[in-house]
Order: structure tokens, then C-alpha cells, then sequence
């Protein structure tokens, strides 16, 4: 993840908001901040009331994420509120099992942005990939 300038000064003033530790921010048309395991509830706030107050100075959808060691659990919390029936690391590879076709193309996403997001993510931490079943 390369910092620049703007996003050490978002992620300085999440923490300072949310008294959370920030892990990384990803910017694309939402800002999804990932926070130390543990964090999430000091991140959201009572009510989602952190998460509103900074949509607002920023002008920005806010997704928050709480890291995980565990690959699994990792992923899970990330394509929270979807639920998958099944992930499981198989080698180098998590595979994920959808239930039905909606949940597989929110999942993968138009244009696969959702898939290739995750999959981004998942090699910059773990360096494994991503099947969609």
C-alpha cells in the first residue's frame, strides 16, 4: 500500500475521530479503512455514529473492516453483510462457496471490481488468491 500525503492525513484523523488503530485505507468511489482486530466497535461508534460523522466531513461512503490473522475470518469480515455457505484455504488458494447466483455476482461484482478488490487485498496480506464456486 503506498501512502501518500492525503491518506496519512485521512487515516491520522479516523484514528483521532475513532480512537481506533487504522491497518490500511483503500480510496476508490467509498473509503474502506481496515482496523486493527479488535477495533471495530471504538471505529463504527455507538450507532454508527463515528462512521456518519466522518461520511460527513468527507463526502464519502465509509466501509470498515476488522483485520484478522486468519484468512478465513479475514475474508468473512470483508464481504460482510453477504454470507457465503463455505470458505475454506485449499494450498494457496481460499475458495469461496455461494449460495445462489445473487450472492455469487455480489460477490464478484460488475465488472468484477468486487472480486479483484478482494483478491488485491487478500494477496497484499496473505499472498494467497481467491476462487469464486
Amino acid at each position: 500500500m503506498i501512502l501518500d500525503k492525503d491518506k496519512i492525513q485521512k487515516i491520522t484523523l479516523f484514528e483521532n475521530l475513532t480512537q481506533s488503530k487504522v491497518k490500511s485505507l483503500i480510496e476508490d468511489d467509498k473509503m474502506t479503512f481496515i482496523v486493527e482486530n479488535g477495533d471495530l466497535g471504538k471505529a463504527v461508534g455507538k450507532q454508527g455514529k463515528n462512521v456518519k460523522m466522518f461520511e460527513k466531513m468527507m463526502h464519502k461512503k465509509i466501509k470498515v473492516i476488522e483485520f484478522n490473522d486468519d484468512p478465513v475470518k479475514f475474508i468473512n469480515n470483508y464481504i460482510f453483510p453477504v454470507h457465503a455457505d463455505n470458505i475454506q484455504l485449499n494450498n494457496n488458494t481460499v475458495e469461496i462457496a455461494a449460495k445462489d447466483r445473487k450472492t455469487k455476482g455480489l460477490l464478484i461484482g460488475r465488472e468484477r471490481k468486487n472480486l479483484n478488490d478482494l483478491s488485491n487485498l487478500v494477496k497484499s496480506y496473505f499472498n494467497l488468491t481467491i476462487k469464486i464456486l
